[in-house]
């Protein structure tokens, strides 16, 4: 299965058989091979095939898919990194498809996205490009802002969680000793919207001591 759209293989005839995958019938990508049979096939050919099977594709013999361990023996995988490609976006042929990652990243004909399509930049275009398109992106220039702003958010959200859990510890301790409050009043003033409100028709309110209720409608708007 053939991992980079990228690139393509050289003389892929020329390949030899045992480095092909049963499956899809084109070099190896990170081979997972199983011990009971010795079958070997690519690691996303394999998890695919056993969503609808459980049996070894090659020889049918009953497998799982924990039973397909990755390939470490170093010759073999130095074969397939050894095998040679090219470049679909620019002229540069017979790359080591081991080396194809570091070539993809120099290429300047390669299509890349923004640095902001994290924050829905929608611009690809060719790698020797990217430079003239960030130097216009407004999303390039709020970028670090927002990340900031993510970091404080996330923050101050974990901030509101441990005082809530504060909170709610100290309700739960104060419970036996607002029983009888609770039979007695029946009811209560919500200290935020200061809405009277009966107990059991907000059974999500929060109570918390000495004479503080926060309604279910309050709770679902500020602690939700």
């Amino acid at each position: 299965m053939a991992a980079n759209n990228n690139c393509e293989y050289i003389n892929d005839k020329s390949i030899p058989e045992d480095l092909l995958c049963p499956i899809c019938t084109d070099p190896l990508e990170e081979p997972l091979s199983a011990n009971q049979c010795g079958h070997t096939f690519c690691r996303q050919c394999i998890t695919d095939t056993f969503q609808t099977m459980s049996q070894c594709p090659t020889c049918r013999h009953t497998l799982t898919l924990e039973d397909f361990k990755p390939v470490t023996l170093r010759p073999f995988l130095n074969q397939l990194n050894q095998i040679l490609v090219k470049c679909k976006s620019c002229p540069e042929t017979n790359i080591q498809r081991g080396n194809f990652k570091d070539h993809a990243i120099k290429c300047m004909k390669t299509i890349v996205s923004c640095p902001a399509a994290d924050i829905k930049c929608s611009w690809t275009g060719q790698h020797e490009k990217m430079q003239d398109h960030v130097s216009i992106c407004p999303l390039v220039q709020i970028q670090p802002m927002i990340t900031e702003l993510n970091a404080t958010v996330k923050q101050q959200s974990e901030q509101i969680h441990f005082l809530y859990t504060v909170l709610e510890k100290i309700s739960t301790n104060y419970k036996e000793t607002c029983k009888e409050y609770y039979k007695a009043k029946g009811a209560a003033y919500c200290d935020i919207c200061k809405k009277r409100f009966i107990f059991n028709e907000h059974e999500h309110r929060l109570h918390y001591c000495p004479e503080t209720d926060f309604c279910s409608t309050c709770v679902k708007k500020y602690f939700s």
